[in-house]
């Protein structure tokens, strides 16, 4: 598979699309801020003769980009990395919140409430197929620039934290640091998650995480989390304040992988 960490060029026999390959190239630019928001990014022709590749595999490549939202085209002026937005959007992909505002161009920050062995609600139990009422509870405020945007309560199995490395799941480590990212380094694979999105009323736990009015409308994200062989890796429970988080979906008429 190919490293997206490492990624400098476009490999022509790889398993990655080449479109793909430039997208993730330009989305880690973006992410590490070599390219930083509102700067322009090389035109179509440029970029093709950089990588030797076409202008259609390029012009794919910053759709991509441009239906995620981080890029906007200006007609006669070229694509630029774009600016901040007065509302955060949740890309569909299975991202964690750091990945999601380093695209965006934005400061992900973390404030641990507790991190610890709890014994949790039967609910978790089922959904992570536990074989006791036992599991590691994350909880979370998610802080964009410093202010309050969500408040994350994430259940994950014991084996996994018996897995990590000391200390990577310590509230000082995860203060600073992405959930997925130091389950990643625990060797473990995330593949897809299934997720719902409702509207709800804050309560008063939300309205002190969030800094808002008790009573005021939030988003409410529940999601179950599995490798590749179906194993439930978390299950977590995110509320957004509605007033800063937005979700955008692209959907499909047809499976345009077997579309004629």
């Amino acid at each position: 598979m190919l490293d997206r960490k490492i990624l400098t060029e476009i490999i022509a026999d790889a398993p990655v699309p080449m479109y793909r390959q430039l997208a993730n190239l330009i989305r880690d630019r973006i992410a590490c801020g070599e390219l930083v928001r509102g700067a322009r990014i090389p035109s179509e022709v440029e970029l093709g003769n950089t990588y030797k590749i076409s202008r259609i595999t390029v012009r794919q490549a910053l759709s991509e980009l441009e239906w995620e939202g981080l890029l906007e085209r200006a007609p006669g002026k070229g694509t630029f990395v774009r600016r901040s937005a007065g509302r955060l959007e949740r890309m569909t992909r299975l991202t964690g919140f750091g990945e999601n505002m380093a695209g965006l161009g934005r400061k992900a920050g973390y404030a641990t409430l507790r991190a610890g062995e709890e014994t949790v609600p039967l609910e978790v139990v089922a959904r992570l197929r536990l074989p006791e009422v036992r599991a590691f509870v994350v909880d979370r405020v998610l802080l964009t620039d410093g202010r309050p945007v969500g408040a994350h309560l994430s259940y994950l199995p014991l084996w996994i934290i018996n897995g990590a490395p000391t200390g990577s799941f310590s509230r000082e480590a995860l203060d600073s640091s992405s959930l997925y990212g130091t389950i990643e380094e625990s060797g473990v694979v995330l593949s897809r998650a299934e997720e719902i999105v409702e509207p709800a009323l804050a309560g008063p736990e939300d309205a002190k995480k969030l800094d808002i009015a008790e009573g005021g409308l939030v988003l409410r994200v529940t999601r179950t989390v599995y490798d590749a062989e179906e194993h439930p890796l978390e299950y977590v429970l995110i509320t957004y304040r509605s007033d800063v988080y937005t979700f955008r979906q692209q959907l499909y008429r047809k499976d345009l992988r077997t579309a004629p």
